[in-house]
């Protein structure tokens, strides 16, 4: 219902987020995995679109402020790391970004924040794994190696 809800507001704001009526397929699926995590941060439709953005941004993504100060030196060598351990995965994890984050001698939000970051362009979202499992393997990887190209 709420994909549904979103679809009728877009002629009027949808342009500016460079999306039309109806939805592409795609990203109508995307929302709708999306929508449990995306609905309890938002009280409005237009809340709900913007923090969904993530989901039909174009790549390279747009960092904001707190996003660009998160992916340092560091942060995009935590993504580079981490990056072989998701790449080995049939399916997302969150022990391997644990066991990363544990050989690496540091928190797992030292790495899940970069992450995040990397794969939103934001420093707030739903629940890592669930984007990492909405935006699917192949782009999850390809974002971060947009914010970390492989070695």
């Amino acid at each position: 219902d709420l994909v549904a809800a979103i679809e009728t507001i877009l002629p009027n704001v949808g342009a500016e987020r460079g999306l039309s009526a109806p939805l592409q397929p795609d990203l109508k699926d995307k929302l709708t995995q999306a929508m449990p995590g995306l609905k309890e941060r938002a009280k409005t439709l237009i809340e709900l679109l913007d923090s969904a953005s993530y989901l039909y941004a174009q790549r390279p993504l747009a960092l904001d402020d707190k996003a660009r100060a998160l992916l340092t030196d560091e942060g995009r060598a935590r993504l580079a790391g981490v990056r072989p351990a998701l790449e080995a995965l049939p399916a997302w994890s969150e022990d391997a970004v644990r066991q990363y984050a544990e050989k690496a001698g540091c928190k797992l939000g030292q790495v899940a924040q970069p992450l995040r970051a990397a794969l939103t362009g934001r420093t707030t979202s739903p629940p890592l794994f669930d984007v990492m499992a909405v935006l699917g393997r192949d782009e999850t990887l390809a974002r971060l190696g947009d914010q970390a190209p492989p070695g």
